[in-house]
């Protein structure tokens, strides 16, 4: 009888029937929507409710950094050597007193005729101000490294690997684009005009035969590769500014070159080389460590430079 009781509250509130309780072997008069278990028990008639289910929880963050830069004790030797490697190419080789290459092709006088600022005064700022882009675009790197891996992610090691891959870089770059315009010496545009109005101070200056290629393009393209392996490579969230670096920076980098050419003081051709060299070797030197580097002996890329040749070796393990 005690199963019985405990029965009919959940008859009668499943199917609505009025099953006798004076007949044990009494069936229930309505149809079930429950299929009847041959093996069920009935000492077990009511289901005890189960506790609610924990949430889910969220996705685990990402590592951070996501590749982790194999910079080591060689790469600080190497930084040191391309600093006196560029003080010397800087202040030990005179400026080329006269042109090599003189011959400009219908795509740069095109190209110039549309850009170049018919007053000297809008050359001018156009000069200074691609200027102030170097500057600032070659501190990005830098401030990342410091800024991002250093205080928000509170990873010194990291850091400190980044501020001197970005020096070796930099450096190298550097050291070829002003290699390269020792060597082949070409005129810059603004010498054209110099020949009927020598008045402007760049007529009276140096490096009038340092066109190819463009210094500032090169350097800047450099600093932007850097800027996007900085949150391609080791960034795992691509928010905010981690997500805009790289195109803002492509833009600012490509401005820089455009005002080059607006103020005379490059051929398109020189800007366009100056980006292939900065871009190139700013994505190359950075990727070559994550490639082949590991954590004592990375890749090391030295610049080798004379007067008459230009090449780079590459030292590590593979």
């Amino acid at each position: 009888m005690c199963v019985l009781v405990l029965l009919l509250p959940r008859v009668a509130a499943a199917e609505q029937t009025d099953a006798r309780p004076s007949d044990p072997t009494a069936a229930p008069s309505g149809p079930t929507d429950a299929p009847a278990s041959a093996g069920a028990s009935p000492a077990t008639p009511l289901a005890v409710p189960s506790s609610p289910a924990a949430a889910p929880a969220g996705p685990a963050a990402a590592p951070w950094p996501r590749a982790f830069p194999p910079v080591g004790v060689w790469d600080i030797v190497a930084t040191g050597a391309l600093g006196a490697g560029l003080v010397a190419v800087q202040f030990g080789t005179p400026d080329p007193t006269e042109p090599k290459w003189t011959g400009v092709g219908g795509f740069d006088n095109w190209v110039r005729d549309g850009l170049r600022l018919s007053s000297e005064g809008g050359r001018a700022a156009a000069a200074t101000t691609s200027d102030v882009l170097v500057y600032t675009l070659t501190a990005l790197p830098f401030l990342n490294a410091f800024l991002v891996a250093g205080l928000e992610h509170e990873r010194m090691d990291v850091a400190w690997r980044l501020l001197v891959l970005d020096a070796e870089t930099l450096l190298t770059v550097t050291i070829a684009a002003i290699s390269i315009q020792r060597i082949t010496a070409r005129q810059r545009p603004y010498v054209l005009a110099c020949q009927s109005d020598p008045s402007p101070p760049e007529c009276s200056g140096g490096g009038k035969f340092a066109s190819f290629p463009s210094a500032h393009t090169s350097v800047v393209f450099a600093a932007v590769a850097l800027e996007c392996f900085h949150h391609g490579f080791l960034d795992t969230s691509h928010t905010g500014w981690g997500a805009a670096a790289c195109p803002v920076t492509v833009v600012a980098a490509t401005v820089t070159g455009v005002l080059r050419i607006m103020a005379d003081r490059h051929w398109a051709t020189d800007v366009i080389a100056g980006a292939i060299l900065g871009g190139g070797l700013g994505y190359a030197i950075p990727a070559l460590h994550l490639a082949f580097g590991n954590g004592s002996t990375p890749v090391v890329v030295t610049p080798a430079v004379s007067s008459t040749y230009l090449g780079a070796t590459i030292a590590g393990r593979f």
